[in-house]
């Protein structure tokens, strides 16, 4: 079976935007889990941007993540005020994702270029706290290899090229990558995870090539809510509204 983490950002997106609180993150969780998420997902940026460390710690709090009935994975880059908070919140699983200044998304997998010192640390202390560690890739095996040498237990091959080649009608190349990084992961006893940019529509043919653990999935989910919900929510607030005479 399949593991579907809802990725919970653009709720704290949203409610960043105004300041007031609403919509409630919490409450966001709740509802994911209510549909059947088996895991819930949190990308702490350092600007705070929409998910805050303060926001870990409140979904830590929720009965099904401390009970383990639901899976808590908090995602980050390398740095010392998220080290520490994870230790503390004890999650499921912490996913390494490299960060690209300015960037708007995750947009690359683990390089040769970046820390592998640092990363091969982490995962040590992660691993004594029982925390399993998953890195975000590239689909290629390189990338995957890169990451498995710094002693991990999991990697999230990044989908995000696969996405768009599927929109374009042209995704066999792309999937035949994730394929190869894949099978490199499996080789290596690696958990395999993967994420970025998957619909409804382009989880068919991903899935009918490659048996993924996990799936991290955030800003269609959240965009597909909206426009479900849309006509209703606006019903609502007519109904709300007096009549002029």
């Amino acid at each position: 079976m399949t593991l579907l983490s809802v990725n919970i950002n653009k709720i704290a997106l949203l409610r960043n935007s105004r300041g007031t609180g609403t919509p409630d993150l919490v409450d966001g969780a709740r509802l994911a889990i209510a549909g059947g998420a088996q895991g819930i997902t949190v990308h702490p940026r350092e600007d705070q941007r929409h998910i805050t460390l303060d926001d870990v710690i409140s979904i830590a709090t929720l009965p099904e993540i401390k009970s383990g009935a639901v899976e808590y994975n908090v995602e980050g880059d390398i740095r010392d005020d998220l080290f520490n908070m994870v230790r503390v919140v004890k999650p499921t699983q912490f996913t390494v994702v490299p960060v690209i200044a300015g960037e708007v998304t995750s947009s690359r997998g683990w390089r040769a270029y970046d820390d592998h010192d640092g990363l091969e640390y982490w995962a040590a202390e992660m691993r004594e706290a029982g925390i399993r560690t998953a890195v975000f890739v590239d689909p290629d095996p390189v990338s995957v290899e890169l990451a498995a040498a710094c002693t991990i237990e999991a990697v999230e091959i990044y989908t995000g090229d696969y996405a768009a080649a599927h929109e374009r009608g042209d995704y066999a190349e792309a999937l035949d990558a994730i394929e190869q990084a894949a099978e490199t992961a499996r080789a290596l006893g690696l958990r395999l995870n993967g994420g970025h940019d998957l619909t409804i529509r382009n989880l068919g043919p991903l899935c009918s090539r490659v048996e993924f653990d996990e799936f991290s999935i955030g800003h269609h989910i959240a965009t597909d809510a909206l426009f479900r919900g849309l006509s209703d929510a606006v019903t609502d607030f007519k109904s709300a509204v007096p009549e002029r005479v």
